[in-house]
Parts: structure tokens; C-alpha cells; sequence
């Protein structure tokens, strides 16, 4: 059997998992986080940057009154502050050593490990990128008051959201408002996923008291008792369903909600196809070029059968409308896409299983970035190792996380389209 010990098998991370290998578990899965912009460089406290939205005032055809009327242009300071995650796998000797021996199969194992916890902070990035940054992943669906161990979930797509094991919080119907019970945790046991319904290991009532209503669920640790967001800044942050004065990275968006809060299209169509159309128009009359848009798949496959038409024999109108061919930046991580005309060209519309339910996100993709500390995720080494002898086990601990954040220029150029 082949000699183990930190030094020599730090070494074999390193191969297993170079930095080219992490991007390709991360973003495979994850259409819009492997599309937005990265910038690996997010150094000071924060990431501050202007964003113009009115012209100066100093116009007119008569000098006077231009001269009189001389001002500034308007702008708006953003102060992004960082967030961080992290995935944590323990691998303990005894395991390791009692695997075939040879120095192949005790790789394997960690490796299975390793992956798993790297698929799980993939999983939370993909997911977070479209949140609001309170961490939420599913609401409890109930008018009435809840008892017992088993979850019916508001959305039943939100199921995917669950793993058996994960401990999770609750929190009233308001998504990042106080915890209930201070924040107590239950175990998810089991995961219904064809009827969205969730076992947990302790009674609600016991754990967390009166629920009625459509609480919030949350992972333990993504969101806390003081109402912070502790999660990306994601689509739902960037371009909500509605504009508050509540300072948002140090902007009140009201003063404009277009230009500083993003656009937003309520359900005024029949079908998912010209709903787009009309957020491409409002989008273009903004002076933005969009270029993709994300759904859930469910509704990705409403919009495909509408682009194919209904028959088998369909009408030349109707073929005319079904367009496909990935991008060449998609195209690397195999994301396919449905095509559809817009007022500025064609746009390439993705399915994305992190994308909730009844809603579109129509982005311009150069307005957005990702960034964040060095490679994000990537394994915390800073000591030069990849891995860390457990103190108190017979083991050895592997960290892998991400500190940065996501940020939009020019939220006008992009819009959010409710699709029910």
C-alpha cells in the first residue's frame, strides 16, 4: 500500500483540481453564472462605481436659457460589498487508507467527497445569482396554520432547492425579515420531488411555532436574525418585482426605478412569446441591446412548443418563428438556445433549472459582472496547502469557498418579465 500522508496527497488535489477543472464542475449546470462576466480582482472594502441616469439640464435651442440651466449630469454612487460562501469536506484516513490499495482508489475516494462538496456550493451559486440576497429557497404553502413534519412547498420547482440532510430555518412571509424561534433548525429527511413536499425531522410547531402564511425557508446559515443580506446580489436584487427608497448598496433606486432599479414588464400577453417581444421593445426604447434570456425550463417548453407550433403539419408562419443555435460563449459549456427576434437583433433564450417560475430575465450580458477575490470558487489555501489535519479527528479537512459579489452597470439595459 502506497504511503499517505498531507504532504503527498495535497499534492494530488492540486492535479485533480486545477483551476480550469473547477470552472467546468461549477458552471456545466449553471447557464447564467457561466455566462455573467468574471473579474477575479475585488480588492478594498467594497467595489464603488457611478451610474449615470439623467442628462445635465444645460440643453436648449436658445443659449440663455441652456447657459442658465446648467447643471451636472445625475449620478448614482453603487458601494458593493462582498459576500462569502463556503463548502467544507472532511476525509478521514481510516477511509482513505482501507480503499483498494492502490494509490488510484484512494484518490477516488476523496475525489467523491471533494466533488460533492464543490456541487453544492455550485448549486448555491447558481441559484443565488438569480435571488435577492436574503438566501431564500422555498416558501411553506400554507392559508392556514402548519403542524407536523411534512412541507407542501408554494412552488413545486423549488423542491430541487432541497437536499436530504440540509438543516434549514424559517422566517416569516416577508423574505429576509426576523427568523422564527431565533433562527432553529430542522433536518430535511426526504424530498418529494414530483410533489414538491418536504419531511423534516422535527414537528414545525415544535421548532419553529405558529406558521401561517407562506414563510420562507432558508438554508441554516444564509440568512441571520438581523434582517442582513448575507447572499449574492442577484437578479431579483438588481431588478425587483418593485423599487423601495430602502437604500440598495447606498442608492435609493426611486428617484429613477428604470434607470437605477432595472425595468419590469407585468403579464399583458397570451403567451410567453409575445410577452418577450414587448420586453425587447421596452428594452430597445431604453437604449439597451439585449442579447439572452433566462426561464425555467417549464416555462422554456411553453415558449419552444409556441415557436414550433401546435400541429404536426405547421405552417410556414410557424417555422419561420423556431430559430436555434447556441452562442460561442454558451456554446463552451453547452447551453443550447431557443432564438427570437427583437427591435435590436436576436436574442438567445436559455433554460436554466436556478431560474424561478413565471418570471424572464431579459439581460444585456456586457452590463453585468461577477467579482470576486481571486477565482471564485476555489479551494482556501493561503497557507499553501489544500488540505488541513484535523485538530480534533482522525481526518483531513478541505475548504473550498468564494469571497465577491455581483454587480450590474446599467440596470436599464435589462428587464424583468413576469410571464403569469
Amino acid at each position: 500500500m502506497p504511503s499517505f500522508n498531507l504532504s503527498n496527497f495535497d499534492a494530488a488535489m492540486k492535479h485533480m483540481y486545477p483551476y480550469k477543472k473547477v470552472e467546468n464542475l461549477v458552471y456545466k449546470n449553471n447557464p447564467l453564472l457561466a455566462m455573467i462576466p468574471k473579474e477575479t480582482k475585488f480588492p478594498g472594502k467594497n467595489a464603488t462605481y457611478a451610474v449615470e441616469y439623467g442628462l445635465t439640464p444645460g440643453r436648449s435651442a436658445n443659449f440663455a436659457t441652456a447657459q442658465a440651466n446648467r447643471g451636472g449630469t445625475q449620478l448614482q454612487e453603487f458601494v458593493v460589498t462582498r459576500v462569502k460562501d463556503y463548502a467544507v469536506v472532511s476525509v478521514d484516513n481510516e477511509t482513505l487508507l482501507a480503499a483498494d490499495g492502490n494509490e488510484g482508489s484512494l484518490l477516488d475516494v476523496a475525489k467523491v467527497k471533494t466533488d460533492s462538496a464543490l456541487h453544492a456550493l455550485s448549486r448555491a451559486m447558481g441559484r443565488d445569482v438569480y435571488g435577492s440576497g436574503h438566501g431564500d429557497i422555498g416558501q411553506i404553502n400554507n392559508s392556514t396554520a402548519a403542524t407536523g413534519t411534512s412541507i407542501t412547498l408554494t412552488t413545486l420547482s423549488d423542491a430541487v432547492n432541497f437536499e436530504k440532510g440540509m438543516r434549514i430555518v424559517c422566517g416569516t412571509a416577508t423574505a429576509g425579515s426576523a427568523l422564527n424561534n431565533n433562527g432553529a433548525s430542522v433536518e430535511v429527511t426526504a424530498v418529494n420531488r414530483d410533489t414538491g413536499v418536504l419531511t423534516i425531522s422535527t414537528a414545525m410547531e415544535a421548532a419553529w411555532g405558529t406558521i401561517s402564511g407562506q414563510f420562507h425557508l432558508y438554508p441554516e446559515g444564509d440568512a441571520s436574525n438581523n434582517v442582513a443580506k448575507v447572499k449574492i446580489a442577484g437578479l431579483d436584487a438588481w431588478l425587483p418585482a418593485s423599487v423601495s427608497s430602502t437604500a440598495f448598496f447606498g442608492v435609493d433606486r426611486t428617484s429613477d426605478v428604470t434607470r437605477l432599479g432595472g425595468q419590469r414588464i407585468a403579464w399583458a400577453s397570451t403567451n410567453i412569446r409575445e410577452q418577450l417581444i414587448d420586453a425587447g421593445v421596452r428594452v430597445a426604447r431604453e437604449g439597451g441591446r439585449p442579447d439572452s434570456v433566462f426561464l425555467n425550463p417549464l416555462d422554456w417548453a411553453e415558449l419552444a412548443k409556441d415557436l414550433e407550433g401546435t400541429t404536426l403539419i405547421a405552417s410556414a408562419a410557424s417555422h419561420n418563428r423556431r430559430r436555434y443555435g447556441p452562442k460561442d460563449t454558451a456554446a463552451a459549456f453547452g447551453f443550447s438556445s431557443l432564438q427570437l427576434a427583437t427591435p435590436t437583433g436576436m436574442v438567445d433564450v436559455y433554460a436554466d433549472h436556478n431560474c424561478p417560475e413565471n418570471v424572464a430575465y431579459m439581460l444585456q450580458m456586457d452590463t453585468w459582472k461577477f467579482k470576486s477575490l481571486g477565482a471564485a470558487p476555489r479551494i482556501l489555501d493561503f497557507d499553501g496547502l489544500k488540505g488541513i489535519r484535523e485538530a480534533n479527528s482522525d481526518g483531513v479537512e478541505y475548504r473550498w469557498g468564494y469571497y465577491g459579489n455581483m454587480l450590474c452597470t446599467a440596470p436599464a439595459f435589462n428587464c424583468r418579465v413576469a410571464l403569469a
